[in-house]
């Protein structure tokens, strides 16, 4: 990884408060930057910028692997559209009502788009590209439709550039609505990490290794997926049972075919990758150990009946990395340990992930190490958007953790007020090239505002942060820590 030991936040940006009861990438967003720059603090991790569905409202469950989060626009900042008028809103300021928001939202941006002229420069140019032409025309005709895409006529059902020029024909309100605010999306989204890169920040984004059946990806790259000759999925994704989930999980993600994937040299993959590196500095992956083996589950059966298959690590990793730059990734390579990992991590230096919360040991005989120990070329986190707060983590750890956190925090050389601060000054104070932790986790929030419980499919992804003065509170001990650690570098 090209950059220098520092540290940084996960925040994503719909946690940011303002109106329209959802973050945006407006002057909130810039304010968060601008706290960044405050405490010394140079890298703004955020999850998956990409669209939700509507009924997790999960950023790691998107139609598109390349468009973004329209909910996550501005209406106060759109390119020539200043005159309008919104209806009054009244959403809750602390978590997210998503149903009513993306209703109110996608209607103010509905009525706007009528108006537009998809013949502008700005959005033809926008429009050159192939890959947002064929994701457009894929939520265009999902939502047409209202079905997922297998169910569409036999002429919709791949993508081609006579189809593109129909759909847009056709569906002229649909296609407008989705072309005007993708746009604004990458338009807004463009101009808030030039403010962030301006002022000495880097953007750490995300992206999952599988993609939703229901999604441009699979309909527009259908044979380079694990599908039966109806185009249905046989086997899904998963996890295999471990200690932190008894039945495993099943995620109900497409597998890919990755022999058809090889003989087209990781076309779709280095495609993507450079999509999404074009919106971020740097790209992490989600389980990235998936690309050397993966649980693969009959459809429609537990996580307990799946089965390993081995992933395309020997071929992938030396054809992707002629197109894309390796020093851009970042493996989340937690849970299973292979040595096939460590060899393809060390020979390209990708950074790995370790996580404080995990490594505590809760008995006797672990074969943990003090994270003092721990190796440089890392990303070490407090926890993750997947974690409990450290708040929470401290009420529901058994006695053994707590006692090895105590042991551990006698060597820290800098503690500060509380257990929560001792606990990321833990994580400062490693040698890991960066260190992370939540907002959550600088406020001492508990379990209220903890982000995501994986294994759940309600009440996830909605804390929001209520006023962005209470980060001031954190600004002495976070600046502090960096300075401390030379991570302000």
């Amino acid at each position: 990884m090209d950059i220098k030991k520092s540290s940084g936040l996960i925040f994503h940006p719909t946690s940011l408060p303002g109106k329209h009861g959802i973050g945006n990438f407006g002057k909130n967003a810039k304010t968060f930057v601008d706290f960044l720059v405050e405490t010394n603090t140079k890298i703004w991790q955020v999850l998956p910028l990409g669209p939700t569905d509507e009924l997790e409202y999960s950023p790691y469950s998107s139609p598109s692997s390349v468009l973004g989060n329209i909910n996550l626009i501005d209406l106060d900042n759109l390119h020539n559209h200043s005159d309008f008028t919104l209806e009054e809103n009244k959403f809750p300021d602390e978590f997210i009502d998503f149903k009513n928001v993306y209703k109110y939202k996608s209607n103010a941006l509905y009525n706007i788009s009528k108006s537009i002229d998809i013949n502008e420069n700005y959005y033809q140019q926008f429009l050159n590209n192939k890959l947002i032409r064929e994701h457009i025309t894929f939520l265009t005709l999902n939502k047409i439709n209202q079905n997922p895409w297998l169910s569409w006529n036999e002429s919709e059902k791949s993508y081609s550039e006579h189809l593109f020029e129909y759909v847009s024909n056709k569906y002229e309100e649909e296609f407008k609505y989705n072309l005007f605010t993708q746009y604004e999306f990458t338009r807004q989204w463009n101009e808030l990490k030039q403010y962030a890169n301006k002022s000495g920040i880097k953007v750490l984004g995300d992206i999952p290794i599988y993609v939703n059946h229901n999604s441009a990806d699979v309909w527009s790259n259908n044979n380079l997926f694990e599908l039966d000759n109806t185009g249905n999925m046989s086997y899904v994704s998963g996890a295999v049972p471990d200690e932190f989930t008894a039945d495993g999980q099943v995620w109900n993600t497409t597998l890919y075919d990755w022999d058809i994937n090889r003989e087209e040299n990781y076309e779709y993959w280095i495609n993507k990758l450079k999509s999404n590196l074009d919106k971020v500095d740097y790209l992490r992956i989600d389980h990235f150990v998936g690309f050397f083996q993966y649980w693969a589950i009959p459809i429609k059966e537990s996580a307990l009946n799946g089965s390993w298959r081995k992933g395309p690590w020997k071929t992938f990793f030396k054809e992707v990395s002629k197109e894309i730059p390796m020093s851009k990734l970042v493996a989340e390579d937690l849970g299973v340990v292979l040595s096939e990992t460590e060899e393809i991590l060390s020979k390209y230096n990708i950074p790995g992930m370790k996580v404080l919360q995990q490594r505590i040991p809760s008995d006797i005989i672990h074969d943990e190490i003090h994270p003092n120990e721990w190796k440089e070329n890392l990303i070490a986190y407090t926890g993750t958007h997947d974690s409990p707060t450290i708040k929470q983590w401290f009420g529901e750890s058994n006695e053994m953790q707590i006692q090895y956190f105590n042991e551990y925090r006698k060597e820290l050389n800098f503690k500060l007020s509380n257990d929560v601060w001792d606990f990321i000054s833990l994580v400062w104070e490693s040698p890991a090239q960066v260190s992370v932790t939540t907002v959550q986790d600088l406020l001492e929030l508990d379990k209220e505002a903890r982000f995501n419980s994986p294994g759940t499919k309600t009440g996830n992804w909605g804390w929001r942060l209520k006023e962005m003065d209470q980060l001031n509170s954190s600004i002495k001990n976070l600046k502090l820590l960096n300075e401390m650690n030379s991570r302000n570098i």
